[in-house]
């Protein structure tokens, strides 16, 4: 199909070397007034509907099809953003690869917007490494030619990649690269500081994060919306890190008061998930609020429906076992969560692993436990995840610690 405003355009022209209003044009599913947006290009043709305007308008429904590549990517593109818009991840990352496949090489329009779309879609079936093999063919179309805004977007998009896949170093400087681009540009520059920032805690860079936090909440302040959210949520996770558990806790109270489930179901949910964690840390175990907030993120998440979203929450619920002291059934959950390929992050995937072990160790396996954790922990120092590195060593040697007692 022609994409818009060519689409409109020729649908003109044909009416009026007709003599036709556009009231002559209207049948089932067709007004005037829609007659009217896709003339003016506002509104993009459906199939059912090029069929009926070719019929009325005595053409070949051929003559509304795309003529060539470009027209032919711009249309898929439409389908695409519009099964986005719709949460249907499947057939988004389905049409805008077809685009991506027919879109004229080294054409920054529409390329680059085709493919920021095919990650973003990547993104919410949760793919992060194709989401960053995307990224990383798009951005060559922005670079150097003057694009500096939604360049530094795929920046800040690569550094998240980078850090949930664990090559912390990677995510530090493209998110620092991102900053450096966004210049005074409001939500861009923000949400570089919030990527930057979550990466420096991962890398144990403890004072640059927190820095960065403060300049994310301050320039969130006195707003709303998923950006101030999302900077709370982040200072609290630096608070956390640094060991001021009821700060943390204060934080993502008011980022879960804050946070719409209308606008971004799945980040509602996961707040609930990360106040819940951190309740755990603080006090050892749920109080009925607390375990309120847990079932409405399990409820979220099952209407959401996607496996790995599911599984953040059974991470979750294996920790609650775990401080409440069965610890078989700690290990049994945590092993189902490691065993699911792709379903966590890497850092929540080591996390639970860490669990595992220290589940297992409790519950009597102590020398393959010990093992584990110690490989964990020098795996995760060799890459340079401090942060996930201190927590590693820390359960080894409070394995050893229970061990000796």
């Amino acid at each position: 199909m022609l994409s818009q405003p060519a689409f409109g355009r020729l649908l003109r022209r044909l009416r009026a070397e007709r003599g036709l209003s556009q009231a002559d044009l209207v049948g089932p599913g067709v007004s005037a007034s829609y007659v009217s947006r896709l003339e003016s290009g506002g509104r993009a043709a459906t199939a059912t509907a090029a069929a009926h305007l070719a019929r009325r308008l005595e053409v070949d429904v051929d003559v509304f099809t795309a003529s060539d590549d470009t027209d032919r990517a711009v249309a898929l593109l439409a389908t695409g953003m519009a099964a986005l818009a719709d949460g249907d991840a499947d057939t988004a990352v389905r049409e805008l690869t077809e685009a991506a496949r027919v879109a004229v090489e080294d054409e920054p329009e529409p390329g680059w917007q085709i493919l920021w779309h095919l990650a973003t879609a990547h993104a919410r079936l949760g793919d992060h490494e194709a989401q960053r093999e995307v990224l990383r063919r798009l951005r060559p179309l922005l670079t150097g030619r003057g694009m500096d805004v939604p360049e530094s977007h795929v920046l800040a998009a690569l550094a998240e990649c980078d850090r949930i896949l664990g090559d912390v170093d990677s995510a530090v400087l493209l998110a620092r690269e991102a900053l450096a681009l966004a210049g005074d540009e409001g939500a861009g520059r923000t949400e570089a500081l919030l990527v930057l920032t979550a990466a420096e805690v991962e890398a144990g860079r403890f004072t640059d994060a927190a820095e960065h936090a403060g300049l994310a909440l301050a320039r969130t302040a006195g707003g709303g919306g998923p950006q101030r959210t999302r900077a709370l949520w982040t200072a609290a996770t630096v608070h956390a890190r640094r060991g001021a558990e009821e700060e943390s806790l204060a934080l993502l109270e008011e980022a879960v008061a804050g946070a719409d489930a209308r606008a971004d179901l799945l980040a509602w949910a996961g707040l609930r998930l990360a106040q819940v964690t951190q309740h755990l840390r603080v006090h050892g175990t749920l109080d009925p609020q607390a375990a309120v907030r847990f079932e409405e993120a399990r409820s979220a998440l099952r209407m959401i429906g996607l496996p790995q979203h599911l599984t953040q929450a059974q991470a979750l619920q294996a920790r609650i076992a775990f401080h409440d002291g069965d610890f078989t059934t700690a290990a049994q959950l945590a092993r189902a969560v490691v065993d699911e390929p792709g379903a966590l992050g890497f850092h929540d995937r080591v996390r639970t692993e860490i669990l595992l072990h220290q589940a297992e160790a409790a519950d009597g396996s102590f020398d393959t436990a010990v093992s584990e954790l110690r490989r964990i922990a020098d795996e995760v120092t060799r890459s340079g995840n401090l942060d996930l590195a201190a927590e590693a060593w820390k359960a080894l040697a409070e394995c050893a610690v229970v061990r000796g007692s």
